[in-house]
């Protein structure tokens, strides 16, 4: 579609239709038009005649004869011209509605009493047509006030229809292309933009009256100066040199005080090269005013008098309107100094005389972000910005900034580290900017100078140095005051606008048929879900229901029961413990007893079983059953012990009594590696005995056999001497203690490895994971859905196919990341079939970062939340570089910016060469470190195959090499976005980097549509908030999250997302019983990658870090199927990498 057809397909949209239909219908309306059109022309009627005369508007006419009677002819006879938007016809009578500048009027014609020629213009008139009437001024029989038409003329033929008169311009961007448009359809608009009218005309009147002069200054400058701003460039072929659009009107209208002009002033247009959004547009009004012989306190007073006039003129009133707010702008206003605020509003002294580390410590305490050049005035400003300026609503002159940052201002009469200068803030935003101006030229050249300084050292808003501006200085600048004035801001204020492109008439916008400058990639994959991404067959299977009650209590009773007496079979066993049980003679017994070496290992066996019991583990029900029957035995026969006998007997009826709540299946995993244990350790058994006997050969009797050998090797395992006596008693001693050690950690390591897998790990299933592909695209709306097809996730998919759980088995719980994908009205069922399944495998269900206003569903499933953290998430259609809070980040980007130029491309697009070298910087990046990331990563290299990833690039400028990159992966649904993935730069890449690359990857997003760009997510984020009132539980986790900050640097994660402005996500933690906290934190924390435990850490890093680390494979139950792996490619994340800023 041609830029034509694309504007006439958004024009029938806005007309009603929509798509091809809008489309077709404007094309063929256009036709009729235009064959109307050529009709009139035979007919010798000039459809856009040169002139018509009138003598009256509608309002003239409505002020008139507003009394006239109903039905009533007032006998005068009008001529006024204008649009017809409305046109009615009923017999032989047509009602027209006429709108001219001033309103609109009611048209009546009646078709007997028009000449053949009238009549005939009429018939081809249509909606949104220019004509000029003449007629009598009379009132309906309803009383309106009209004009009966005996004169009728065409002024010009709208060829396009108007849009719907009632609805508008429903889309903003369409307002503001096609201001014309919104002017005839809009009155709101309509006022608007008089009031903007109103508001200059009485500030001129204002200054007249006070006998300033307007002048004219010029657009066109060789330096562009009097604000710290970026400049737009232009190439004057004249003179064969570059020049700038002025970027505010100061200097040279301050030369015009040098040169004797005593008050000028000049309302036009100053031109930035930077952002767009609410408060900012590139080409804009100001007002600036210069009164010698004046200081900042007459300038306070004129602002009072140009504002106060401004609204009287236009609102009749002095109260305007911020956000449901109502604020008198009438004067006097409060007038209080820069150090007063910050210490009103934070309770914090600052003064720019302060040490610098003292000023920089309260800047950290506020989050508050600072150069190394920066003196104290700097960072004072800066924290007033930060905490102060947003919370005055009422109007505030703040007065007596730092010097450090008012090149321009006067040093203050009383305190020379400070200036007299002061800026209008009203509802939270700067509205003017005045100064005692400075008119010593030795200082303004040094201060000029440590402008340039700061500058060199990264400040973006330090001032150029301007040589010529000097040198008018020295010709003398009497005392003056200085004032500036955003018009557009002010005008918003008035007329109670939330946005600057609602009060100038053609706001710079993005063209629609090409893109000044470098374009980013445009991103036309469809991220909406659909049909088309409809999930695969769905498994064969009836869904299984969660019942709320939980975990059965009988198993939980006989597994402490089944602890307790495994416990008591050890007693006997330990010298330290006196308990006899009924035999005390044995345990003076110095012989080491094969029954008291059995009552050990059966009492070790059940206190490993009862841990599985409490699951509800069928393998471990059996095992116990067999245990409970052997300690009866044993016990009658070592004491005998008729009490622990009786017990465990006891115990072998109760097990058999509730064996139907033992049901949970055992893991196929565990029972291979626990047969694979049994010969490699009886061998390790054997080597050591087998040596350790060879070495005594020559002191032991009967001489060494290979019988003999056996027979005392693993019979020592179970506490039998065998057939040797050893000369040496300190051998004898240590070897048969040896031996039984062994056998009771051989036993505990059996156990170990036959009921507890630390983690899950089956072989590749490619068919599930393109199944869980599909519905990540068709009901993948949440910001963490992709990140479930990590190569590591297990999927559950629900019985009809349509959803999926993702999660990692780890240690006894399913570790589920973020909320079930699917329809959102199949959460709950998808849920429950979830909980049952992990009640059948005996395992316990844990959901990380679930989004907070989800958590209902699971509460009301029996499980507990608790807050997590925060994701950050930007709007980037919104985005801007603007205003004080993006400072930082503004500055990071155009000093990076200098020497680095931004792509945006698709992965699939990249190139193998760019592709190794993306790889290659995030080898440099990771240096060997272990990778983090579990929820929030997918945990893949760039390969160059995704269409549906991008890639953020910064090029060094020189030679085009990569310095750092980001990774995003899709959003779907109705509100499309990305998620960070991947965050890289090289060692030496320049400070700056990763913001420079997060703000130009929002922009080029926002512009190529995306709605929404996940950033990071910070743990524990608003705890850290001393404002925020929390709970008992809140204020213990706001303890813990202090305390944990210095390691895992929690506060400063969050900061560098704040720097954004993102909105905040909740997210929260779910757990089955509150007990499991603890333990289900350190395996979160674990499979993140933020606790490494040596030896044991190959069992608690999810299964595709494992995978590298050489462990096996086993296919699980097809309900729960595992996806394929990469075949060992290098996993990453992006927590460290924030680490690191």
């Amino acid at each position: 579609m041609d830029s034509e057809e694309a504007k006439q397909e958004a024009d029938g949209r806005e007309g009603g239709g929509g798509g091809a239909e809008g489309s077709r219908f404007l094309r063929e309306e256009r036709a009729h038009r235009l064959a109307k059109l050529d009709a009139m022309r035979e007919r010798g009627v000039d459809p856009y005649p040169v002139r018509f005369d009138r003598d009256a508007t509608a309002a003239a006419i409505h002020d008139r004869f507003d009394g006239l009677e109903p039905g009533a002819d007032s006998g005068e006879r009008v001529r006024l011209a204008g649009r017809v938007v409305a046109l009615r016809r009923h017999g032989g009578l047509d009602f027209l509605d006429l709108r001219d500048e001033t309103g609109k009027i009611q048209l009546i014609a009646t078709r007997d009493e028009l000449g053949e020629a009238t009549l005939d213009a009429l018939n081809a008139l249509d909606l949104g047509d220019w004509i000029g009437v003449g007629g009598g001024v009379v009132t309906s029989r309803r009383g309106e006030l009209s004009i009966r038409l005996d004169s009728f003329e065409l002024l010009a033929k709208a060829l396009r229809p108007l849009p719907d008169m009632r609805k508008g311009l429903t889309d903003p961007e369409s307002r503001y292309r096609r201001r014309y448009l919104d002017l005839i359809v809009d009155e709101d608009s309509r006022e608007v933009f008089a009031k903007r009218s109103t508001v200059i005309a009485a500030t001129r009147k204002v200054l007249l009256d006070r006998g300033f002069r307007e002048v004219e200054t010029p657009v066109l400058l060789s330096q562009a100066g009097g604000a710290a701003a970026r400049p737009f460039i232009t190439h004057h072929n004249a003179l064969d040199i570059d020049m700038f659009l002025r970027i505010a009107l100061e200097l040279p209208l301050k030369r015009l005080i040098v040169g004797g002009m005593d008050r000028v002033f000049e309302v036009s247009r100053v031109f930035r090269n930077e952002g767009l959004d609410t408060r900012h547009n590139p080409e804009f009004t100001m007002l600036e005013a210069y009164q010698a012989f004046g200081d900042y306190h007459d300038m306070m007073d004129l602002t009072e008098a140009v504002i106060e006039a401004s609204c009287l003129a236009a609102n009749g009133h002095t109260k305007v309107d911020v956000d449901g707010r109502e604020i008198d702008m009438k004067p006097p206003y409060r007038r209080a100094s820069m150090t007063e605020l910050i210490e009103e509003t934070t309770g914090e002294r600052m003064h720019p005389s302060m040490p610098v580390a003292e000023a920089r410590e309260i800047a950290d305490r506020f989050g508050v972000e600072w150069l190394d050049v920066w003196g104290s005035g700097k960072i004072l400003a800066e924290v007033y910005d930060a905490t102060c300026e947003a919370k005055l609503i009422e109007p505030t002159f703040v007065m007596d900034h730092p010097r450090e940052v008012s090149p321009l201002a006067r040093g203050h009469r009383d305190d020379p580290t400070l200036t007299e200068r002061f800026e209008l803030v009203v509802a939270g935003r700067e509205l003017a900017n005045a100064y005692s101006e400075l008119n010593d030229p030795v200082d303004q050249a040094e201060r000029f100078q440590s402008e340039a300084k700061l500058q060199a050292g990264g400040d973006e808003e330090a001032e150029p140095v301007d040589d010529d501006y000097v040198e008018a200085l020295e010709y003398g600048l009497p005392p003056t005051g200085g004032l500036g004035i955003g018009m557009d801001r002010l005008v918003m204020l008035i007329a109670g606008v939330d946005t600057i492109r609602d009060v100038i008439l053609f706001p710079t916008l993005r063209p629609e048929e090409g893109r000044a400058g470098p374009e980013p990639a445009k991103l036309d994959l469809d991220l909406a879900a659909g049909a088309a991404a409809a999930p695969g067959p769905p498994p064969l299977r009836t869904p299984t229901r969660w019942s709320p009650r939980g975990r059965s209590r009988a198993t939980r009773v006989l597994a402490w029961l089944t602890a307790l007496l495994g416990l008591a079979s050890l007693l006997p066993t330990l010298p330290w413990v006196h308990l006899s049980l009924g035999i005390n003679d044995l345990l003076t017994r110095t012989d080491r007893s094969y029954l008291f070496t059995v009552s050990a290992v059966l009492g070790i066996g059940l206190i490993v079983v009862s841990l599985q019991l409490a699951r509800g583990k069928r393998r471990a029900w059996a095992i116990a059953m067999v245990l409970f029957a052997a300690a009866a035995v044993v016990h009658v026969v070592k004491g005998p012990d008729p009490i622990a006998a009786l017990l465990d007997a006891a115990m072998v009826v109760a097990l058999a009594s509730y064996r139907t709540e033992f049901r949970a299946h055992g893991e196929p995993s565990s029972l291979r590696q626990a047969i694979l244990f049994v010969p490699f350790y009886l061998l390790v058994v054997g080597v050591f005995g087998l040596v350790s006997l060879l070495t005594q050969r020559d002191f032991v009797t009967p001489e060494l056999s290979f019988g003999g050998i056996v027979e005392t090797t693993y019979g020592g395992l179970l506490g039998f001497d065998g057939p040797y006596s050893f000369e040496h008693r300190l051998f004898a001693e240590f070897f048969g203690d040896a031996l039984l050690v062994l056998g009771i950690v051989g036993l505990l390591l059996f156990l170990f490895l036959l009921f507890r897998p630390l983690v899950r790990d089956r072989a590749p299933a490619e068919e599930a994971r393109e199944r869980a592909r599909e519905v990540v695209r068709a009901h993948g709306s949440d910001t963490l859905a992709y990140f479930a097809l990590r190569r590591d996730k297990s999927y559950f998919f629900s019985a009809d196919g349509r959803s999926l759980v993702a999660y990692a088995y780890v240690r006894g719980y399913a570790m589920v990341a973020a909320d079930p994908i699917g329809p959102p009205e199949d959460a709950g069922e998808v849920l429950d079939e979830f909980l049952a399944y992990c009640a059948e495998q005996g395992w316990k269900a844990a959901f990380l970062a679930v989004r907070e206003d989800a958590t209902p569903l699971y509460r009301e499933r029996g499980l507990h939340s608790l807050y997590l953290g925060d994701e950050a998430i930007l709007r980037p259609s919104g985005f801007s570089l603007e205003g004080a809070g993006m400072k930082a980040v503004r500055s990071a980007v155009n000093r990076v910016g200098r020497d680095h130029r931004f792509e945006l491309v698709r992965e699939s697009e990249a190139p193998a060469d760019l592709v190794d070298e993306l790889n290659q910087i995030s080898d440099e990046w990771r240096e060997g470190a272990s990778e983090r990331g579990f929820t929030m990563e997918l945990g893949t290299d760039v390969e160059g195959v995704e269409e549906d990833f991008v890639l953020a690039l910064a090029r060094e400028k020189g030679g085009g090499r990569v310095a750092g990159f980001l990774r995003f992966v899709p959003c779907y649904g109705a509100d499309p976005g990305y998620s960070l993935d991947l965050m890289r730069r090289r060692t030496d890449a320049a400070n700056g980097l990763t913001e420079y690359l997060i703000a130009n990857a929002a922009l080029g997003l926002g512009a190529s549509g995306v709605e929404r760009l996940s950033l990071n997510f910070a743990a524990w984020g608003r705890l850290l908030d001393e404002s925020a009132e929390l709970g008992v539980g809140g204020r213990i986790q706001r303890r813990i999250a202090k305390a944990l900050n210095p390691f895992f640097q929690i506060q400063s994660l969050r900061d560098f997302n704040a720097k954004f402005d993102p909105g905040w996500l909740p997210r929260s933690i779910v757990i089955e019983d509150p007990a499991d906290l603890l333990e289900v934190a350190l395996l979160y924390a674990s499979i993140e990658g933020f606790l490494e435990v040596p030896l044991l850490g190959r069992f608690l890093v999810p299964p595709v870090r494992a995978a590298e680390r050489g462990v096996a494979t086993q296919q699980e139950d097809p309900r729960a199927v595992a996806p394929g792996r990469t075949g060992g490619r290098r996993i990453h994340g992006k927590s460290r990498e924030l680490c690191r800023q």
